[in-house]
């Protein structure tokens, strides 16, 4: 419906209060409750959303694996991630992948200088990314083991975290267990992510360079043991669990108080 010039001219003199826009609404073409159209003028572009990056290294010959992540360009991740993969020495460094999605590498766990296999691969996830990439590997090899599973959008102020394997040791674990558990380590938490069939991983939302590691588990009777097989590391101890949700676990490091956060690990 149009408003006519003369109408606003009477509005104006009598002191008619203008039709007020739709709630919420601060510009462009609305239209009032009486149904006239209201023009507020050019809305201001909104600023581009910031895209980071991300990149997976490796090294054929060594298996060497180095990534990066929250970067500001495709060249700066490149960069970080071969650097990253150079800190073991390895002279033969290349990238795979590079870009603002997520990006694995997988490997088979050969002992230091014998030649293994590997691959790496991408997905509209992480766990698809690590998926494809422990596919690749499979094709070439036997025992892979995801090393790596990253995506450009990571927080850059700790490691990325790993997707929990499926596992295939149902019962292996005491049930009051399986779940995410979080540790208190100020500032920030640790997460330790409990799978049902003898799996877990374990990463850092702490600004304490903690690893990212990933592994089979078990529990029962008040005993675990824990072995990582994307990085050196095994560890067993005792555990106590307090309804309703606290588990008092010591290891290697110590003793550590969890609290479950989540039953179901997967999410």
């Amino acid at each position: 419906m149009r408003v006519s010039l003369t109408a606003c001219l009477i509005a104006a003199i009598v002191g008619v209060r203008p039709t007020a826009a739709q709630d919420g609404v601060t510009c462009g073409i609305t239209y009032g409750p009486d149904g006239n159209m209201i023009n507020l003028g050019a809305c201001k572009p909104q600023p581009a959303q910031q895209v980071h990056y991300g990149a997976v290294a490796i090294s054929p010959s060594t298996l060497t694996v180095g990534g990066s992540h929250g970067e500001g360009s495709r060249n700066d991740a490149i960069q970080k991630a071969l650097q990253n993969c150079r800190r073991g020495r390895a002279k033969d460094c290349t990238v795979p992948s590079a870009g603002d999605g997520c990006a694995a590498v997988a490997t088979t766990a050969n002992p230091p200088g014998v030649p293994g296999a590997w691959g790496a691969d991408i997905g509209r996830d992480r766990a698809a990314a690590a998926a494809a990439a422990l596919s690749q590997c499979n094709l070439h090899g036997k025992g892979c083991a995801v090393r790596v599973a990253l995506c450009g959008g990571d927080d850059v102020r700790w490691s990325s975290p790993m997707p929990l394997p499926p596992g295939d040791k149902p019962g292996s674990v005491d049930s009051r267990l399986v779940g995410t558990w979080s540790l208190l380590r100020n500032p920030g938490y640790w997460l330790w992510k409990i799978g049902p069939n003898g799996t877990y991983t374990f990463y850092s939302e702490a600004p304490d360079g903690a690893p990212t590691h990933v592994g089979t588990f078990a529990a029962k009777d008040g005993h675990y043991t824990m072995h990582s097989t994307n990085m050196p590391g095994d560890d067993a101890g005792t555990y106590r669990y307090q309804a309703p949700g606290t588990l008092v676990a010591t290891g290697k490091l110590g003793t550590g108080t969890w609290q479950r956060v989540a039953r179901d690990p997967f999410r």
